[in-house]
C-alpha cells in the first residue's frame, strides 16, 4: 500500500483551526528608534494617496533619523550610531503608513487567503551610508467588516471611535482594514490582522511590531 502524505493544510484551514482573535498592528514602543522621515517639502500623507492611485514606487525617498523620548519630549536627531537596529521589519515612519520590510511583505502575502485585495507600493529608505526597499501596503477595496450596533461612532457622524469587528464578516481575511471617508482606507495606519499571521509574525520574529487585541464577535 502507497504510504500516505498529509497535504500541508491551506491558509483557510490554518485560519479555522486558530482561535477567533483579532489584532491591531502597531510600532512596538521603543525610547530610541530610527523612523523614516520624508522630505520636508512632501503633502500631507492623506493628500498623496490619489497621487499614488495609479503607481506602485513611492517618488520619493525616505530618510532615517533618530527620535528619543527625552524629558523634554521627542527629539530628533540624525545620528543613528547608538541605535541597535535601524532595520525594523514595521518600519516608523513621518507619514504613520503601514510601511514594511521586504520579510514582512512576504511573510503576508503567504498567509493570504485571496479575500484581502492588497497590493504593495515599493519605497526607497536611506540610512547610515546604506539603501533598503521597504513596501507599503495599500487595499483595492474598502472591506465591509464592522459590527455596526456595538462600533461606537462619533454621534452624528460615521467617524469611528471604537471599531468592533464581526466575526462573520472577517473570518476568511487575514489582514484588513476599517472603514473611512475618501481614500483614506487604501493607505492606512489601520491595520487589522487574525491570530494565525499574528503567531507567523512572531515565529519568525520579525521586529518593531506589537499588537492590540481588538473586540470582535
Amino acid at each position: 500500500m502507497q504510504a500516505y502524505e498529509k497535504q500541508r493544510p491551506t491558509t483557510f484551514e490554518l485560519i479555522k483551526m486558530t482561535k477567533n482573535n483579532y489584532y491591531f498592528l502597531t510600532i512596538k514602543d521603543y525610547k530610541k528608534v530610527a523612523s523614516a522621515f520624508a522630505p520636508e517639502e512632501t503633502k500631507l500623507a492623506h493628500e498623496l494617496i490619489s497621487e499614488l492611485y495609479k503607481t506602485n514606487e513611492l517618488p520619493f525617498e525616505l530618510n532615517l533619523v533618530k527620535l528619543s523620548v527625552e524629558h523634554k519630549g521627542l527629539v530628533k536627531d540624525d545620528n543613528l550610531s547608538d541605535l541597535e537596529n535601524i532595520w525594523l521589519d514595521f518600519q516608523p515612519n513621518s507619514l504613520a503608513w503601514p510601511i514594511m520590510s521586504e520579510r514582512f511583505k512576504d511573510l503576508i502575502c503567504r498567509n493570504l487567503t485571496g479575500q484581502e485585495n492588497i497590493d504593495w507600493i515599493r519605497a526607497k529608505i536611506n540610512g547610515n551610508n546604506e539603501s533598503r526597499i521597504y513596501y507599503i501596503l495599500r487595499f483595492g477595496k474598502m472591506h465591509d467588516v464592522l459590527d455596526v450596533v456595538q462600533t461606537l461612532y462619533v454621534e452624528g457622524t460615521d467617524h469611528i471611535i471604537r471599531p468592533h469587528f464581526s466575526l462573520e464578516k472577517i473570518k476568511e481575511l487575514s489582514v484588513f482594514n476599517k472603514p473611512a471617508s475618501h481614500d483614506l482606507w487604501k493607505i492606512t495606519s489601520g491595520i487589522y490582522i487574525n491570530e494565525h499571521l499574528k503567531n507567523m509574525i512572531i515565529k519568525e520574529k520579525l521586529l518593531g511590531i506589537a499588537f492590540e487585541k481588538v473586540r470582535a464577535s
